[in-house]
């Protein structure tokens, strides 16, 4: 079964290969290679605050929207409102589209008549409740065909040990080590800053995918220069090879670099915005498998706080997750936890999960996601006669 399993995956993954060159279904705006040119990265700006939050005192209690195009602010923000929550991280932007109207940095995919995002973020604040614009940095999510088509003939994004690009539900990823590609993302970043007023930026999918990845063109001339040789079997020497760690090492530094010059673009587009990052749990993991070093990030100030992805129904699992998370952390009130809501059949699953955030001492939660929670009117209330359950 599992032969069989791999082969079906495999199929289509060509298929969907085949789709996306052949596609033509976009017929917007060209963006073109002179749009994503690398500038110099701006001097990182190490950030004031010592809190996940410095605008707010107190628990973080958000939740995560995936898909924006979607939402209904109004509604959003009532019931979030009501039911006591202070934080959403709405998806504003990935590594292919920008999830509002009229952008200059990356395809829009939403209507040019109106912008519900900005009046969104007027209600939020109506209401009492932080906006954080996430921004989803290398998968390139909801990306039109036309504009992937561009990255794929650039060689710009992530490919496999076959040299294959990458794929996650028909989506490619971004490389971190092609510059165009840094640029691209640090305008996206600078324009939702700029043009919102929004609380927060986070960063998601910033790493590389699950799938063992790259192994692009770009990524072995760059490996190559960092450790001044030639790597005679590429990719086989850095999968199980001699130059192992090193990779891993260097995939780490990639990811390092790109977070530290995201950062730096927001906070001198605005001082004192907070800056967060989506993590995966298991530290050790992160740094092995996806070169995401959070608590690093952490240490060097590139980010104020992170929302780990600590996604499991599982009781027993999620308190030693949450152990071993703020033990990582050299300060515990940076590290938040993200549960996993959408995993739960019973109400009494969640509550049980953010009284033990509470209990174990970590300065707020974030639910993923509030589209899932709505759909099945699963939000708990937190409210002052049920803040503590």
């Amino acid at each position: 079964m599992r032969r069989l399993g791999n082969f079906l995956a495999a199929t289509l993954a060509v298929v969907a290969i085949i789709s996306l060159v052949n596609s033509c279904t976009w017929r917007g705006q060209t963006y073109d290679q002179s749009m994503s040119k690398p500038t110099p990265a701006p001097a990182y700006v190490p950030s004031p605050s010592p809190a996940p939050r410095s605008a707010r005192a107190g628990e973080l209690r958000g939740v995560w929207v995936s898909d924006t195009t979607k939402l209904d602010w109004d509604s959003a923000t009532e019931n979030l409102h009501r039911a006591g929550f202070n934080t959403i991280f709405a998806n504003l932007a990935s590594g292919g589209a920008a999830f509002y109207p009229n952008s200059h940095a990356l395809p829009s995919v939403v209507p040019d008549v109106t912008d519900p995002v900005a009046r969104g973020i007027d209600l939020a604040h109506e209401r009492g409740l932080a906006v954080d614009a996430k921004q989803i940095v290398m998968f390139m999510f909801k990306a039109p065909p036309a504009f992937q088509r561009q990255l794929l003939a650039a060689n710009r994004v992530m490919r496999g040990p076959d040299g294959h690009p990458i794929l996650q539900s028909g989506y490619t990823w971004l490389c971190p080590s092609v510059p165009a590609n840094r640029a691209l993302i640090g305008s996206s970043v600078t324009e939702m800053v700029k043009r919102y007023p929004v609380d927060g930026i986070q960063f998601d999918y910033i790493r590389f995918s699950e799938q063992p990845c790259c192994f692009c063109e770009n990524c072995r001339r760059e490996f190559e220069q960092s450790i001044g040789t030639r790597v005679r079997h590429w990719p086989a020497d850095v999968l199980e090879g001699p130059y192992v760690a090193k990779f891993n090492q260097w995939r780490q530094h990639e990811i390092n670099e790109w977070i530290a010059d995201l950062s730096s673009r927001a906070r001198l587009v605005r001082p004192g915005i907070a800056v967060s990052a989506a993590v995966f749990s298991d530290l050790e993991r992160a740094k092995e498998e996806k070169g995401q070093d959070w608590k690093l990030w952490l240490d060097r100030g590139y980010v104020d706080y992170v929302c780990t992805m600590t996604y499991t129904p599982d009781m027993h699992d999620f308190e030693s997750k949450v152990r071993k998370e703020q033990m990582w952390a050299s300060q515990r009130n940076k590290v938040v936890v993200g549960i996993g809501s959408w995993k739960f059949d019973r109400m009494s699953q969640l509550t049980t999960q953010i009284l033990m955030t509470r209990q174990l001492g970590a300065p707020g939660f974030v639910l993923f996601s509030y589209d899932d929670a709505a759909m099945r009117n699963f939000l708990p209330e937190l409210g002052p006669s049920a803040a503590k359950f």
